[in-house]
């Protein structure tokens, strides 16, 4: 039975589609997804159109583990039907790695068992083209479906070796990638510059996190669904919003917080987020 797959080098697809939409390089922190599940049903679609075979195997997202935890986004992506999220990693210069090395590892796999007959290969990387060859050998064909323009961001090495080339084009990027000024900043008061320090707060933390929390920007319906299946899995806080919310804690303080008020502080931002979902009734 004809199946393809697509693998998405998600570096590639940020850098080259947020280049898109603003023409200009936009740091990786200020760019997320408007929707996961929106995102996937519409790339499922171009891989239904690019190889005009009705079934598809699955997404392969490539993405690197910016710390020691999954960011909210990366979470989202993991609990995703149809989805498998391949985690590489980013050195000290801020480089990605092992993300390549995945891909080829994954798609020589599943063309060597016969898994599937097509690829679609989201990346501009050179370094793939081996892997390209090799799966053509055991008889899969491989498409390219570039993020704008092919001729700025893929290489050409990897262009003559594809069966075919798609381009995604600048409305259909602006309705799945969004860029915003702070993106790393939930919370307001985290923003505001002061020539003096606060003065120290003799409140108790559970006093305090009310009006924290509360401060929490774009914390909507849909981050509040992602954060509840975040934590449905995982205590963990995503560090997006794990640090502005130690900081503004230690700023209202007025002073360093002990690792114990640092869990403290953790576990009350998932009951919130528990709450919230409550109340939401969804």
């Amino acid at each position: 039975m004809d199946r393809f797959a697509i693998f998405v080098d998600a570096g590639y697809f940020f850098a080259a589609g947020s280049h898109a939409i603003a023409g200009k390089k936009i740091p990786r922190s200020k760019i997320s997804l408007i929707s996961p599940e929106t995102l996937v049903q519409s790339l499922e679609a171009c891989g239904k159109s690019q190889t005009a075979i009705p079934s598809m195997l699955r997404i392969y997202w490539y993405d690197a583990l910016l710390s020691s935890r999954l960011s909210l986004q990366q979470s989202a992506l993991a609990h995703l039907a149809g989805l498998k999220l391949r985690l590489g990693s980013v050195n000290n210069a801020g480089e990605q790695k092992g993300v390549d090395s995945l891909i080829v590892t994954d798609l020589i796999e599943l063309a060597r068992n016969k898994a599937i007959t097509d690829a679609i290969l989201v990346s501009g990387d050179e370094d793939l083209r081996i892997a390209v060859q090799l799966a053509q050998s055991f008889g899969v064909r491989i498409h390219l479906l570039a993020v704008d323009d092919a001729s700025r961001n893929m290489s050409l090495a990897l262009k003559m070796e594809a069966d075919s080339l798609t381009e995604l084009d600048v409305n259909w990027l602006k309705e799945h990638i969004t860029i915003t000024d702070d993106q790393t900043a939930p919370i307001s008061a985290a923003n505001n510059k002061e020539k003096t320090p606060s003065p120290p707060s003799t409140s108790p933390i559970s006093d305090i996190a009310p009006s924290v929390f509360n401060e929490l920007r774009q914390l909507d319906a849909t981050i509040i669904e992602n954060l509840w299946i975040h934590f449905e899995s995982s205590t963990t806080v995503p560090p997006e919003y794990d640090r502005p919310i130690i900081a503004v804690f230690a700023k209202k303080m007025g002073r360093r917080l002990s690792p114990e008020e640092m869990r403290k502080i953790r576990g009350m931002f998932v009951n919130f987020v528990r709450a919230k979902k409550d109340v939401s009734g969804n």
